[in-house]
């Protein structure tokens, strides 16, 4: 239909071109939300990786490479009994390859499962270490001792409770500098190490620091 405006001529758009238009309008605005979004997540250079069944969330840095259970379990990293959950991230291509040694790059792993043997919460934090210690004596190069950077202190959070720690694991074969949280309720575990050789721990502590930092439980989870 058209009108006469003082001599100028506007003709109203029909229902299916206004309906179009809105479609059109719509779709880009979803679209710009949606660069939005990646923009904001690229710029806080982290991804957020969560496990519901686990009740577990916690970052990996932008750029690292993620390594799954079924992924672990392939290369090796992990055998039968597998754990409810495991994950290991480094910026390297297989990060199962530095998991867990005095590497030049930092590395995490985060993992939820079974304990028979569990310590009390104010204890847990010695998990970590006694692991590393265990595997040092296997490689021939047994830990001389274990050097605290950050004293161990209790944590509570979604209904779990265990202890936080930074740490040292020196061995003659290398080693290991790292920061720990875990959470413990009836024979389940929830651990997170993210750690490297001393030296690149000093250059990564702020990263290594703030997965650790970022590790969400339980409830909160």
């Amino acid at each position: 239909m058209a009108h006469d405006l003082g001599g100028k001529v506007w003709e109203r758009p029909s229902p299916y071109l206004l309906g179009m238009t809105l479609k059109i309008l719509n779709r880009l605005m979803g679209v710009a939300l949606a660069a939005a979004l990646a923009y904001g997540a690229a710029a806080a250079g982290k991804v957020n990786e969560h496990s519901e069944q686990a009740q577990i969330a916690f970052d990996v840095p932008a750029g690292w490479v993620i390594a799954n259970k079924q992924t672990l379990f392939e290369q090796g990293f992990i055998v039968a009994p597998e754990p409810l959950y495991v994950l290991v991230a480094s910026p390297t291509t297989t990060p199962s390859s530095v998991a867990l040694n005095p590497s030049a790059v930092p590395w995490l792993l985060v993992t939820v499962e079974t304990d028979d043997q569990m310590l009390p919460p104010s204890q847990l934090y010695e998990l970590a270490p006694q692991y590393l210690e265990h595997l040092a004596s296997e490689s021939g190069n047994p830990a001389t001792s274990v050097k605290m950077l950050a004293p161990h202190h209790l944590v509570r959070q979604g209904g779990l409770s265990g202890s936080t720690a930074a740490l040292t694991v020196v061995s003659p074969g290398g080693s290991t500098s790292l920061d720990e949280v875990a959470y413990g309720r009836g024979n389940q575990l929830w651990m997170v190490i993210a750690g490297c050789s001393p030296a690149c721990y000093e250059g990564s502590r702020t990263t290594i620091s703030d997965i650790v930092s970022s590790v969400k439980v339980g409830t909160a989870a």
